[in-house]
């Protein structure tokens, strides 16, 4: 009987550690296996296109990826969920064309007028040694898709740069004092990357609140 009751209590107490654990990944197609990756680190995970924040969020503390492509969804609909999201307390992680509107969301230069290359492209990239790219070489190679590019410069000084191409395209910047990443759609397509930045996004969220710096 009291190897029973030592059974059940360990078995509250493992429960007790993983309730919380809940991410919501709003993507239009583009990240099913992330969605599926937080499923194997033990998340909770609600995901889909055009989620409500309301249903999906009842508690701070949680973690939120936004991931889409060009033309997927409208800018003041990307902003919205960074607002409810933030309003929320949950680390925030935007990838591809949702990095400007949240940039733009905390005061940065707003980026419609950005030409992009045609095509992609193989970069040179520099990454400072921290946040998502902790644990990584300082400088690397990078296929970098078409489309989807901000400038390093347009951010504002809310936003700390973390990988950046030889020619200012950015790759990753947190935000100085908010649980907020930005991220290239390159880095996380990168088999060598993607690893490495998912663990440290959640070893953020779990060790500092989602903060990098």
């Amino acid at each position: 009987m009291a190897r029973n009751d030592r059974n059940q209590a360990q078995h509250r107490q493992t429960s007790a550690s993983t309730t919380g654990r809940k991410a919501t990944v709003v993507h239009d197609g583009s990240a099913f296996e992330l969605a599926t990756e937080l499923r194997h680190f033990g998340f909770e995970v609600i995901e889909g296109p055009l989620l409500s924040f309301a249903a999906g969020y009842q508690q701070p503390g949680q973690l939120a990826i936004i991931a889409m492509r060009a033309g997927a969804a409208r800018r003041e609909r990307l902003q919205a969920w960074a607002r409810e999201i933030c309003a929320q307390g949950a680390t925030l992680l935007a990838i591809g064309s949702s990095v400007a509107p949240v940039a733009e969301f905390f005061g940065s230069t707003a980026l419609d007028s950005i030409n992009t290359l045609p095509t992609g492209r193989l970069a040179a990239v520099t990454a400072a040694h921290g946040g998502l790219f902790s644990g990584l070489p300082k400088e690397f190679r990078l296929a970098l898709p078409a489309g989807d590019r901000v400038e390093c410069d347009d951010l504002n000084a809310e936003f700390g740069v973390t990988a950046w191409t030889k020619d200012g395209e950015l790759v990753g910047a947190s935000h100085v004092f908010r649980p907020v990443h930005l991220l290239h759609t390159g880095a996380l397509e990168s088999r060598e990357l993607r690893p490495v930045i998912l663990g440290n996004l959640l070893r953020l969220h779990r060790e500092r609140g989602g903060r990098a710096f």
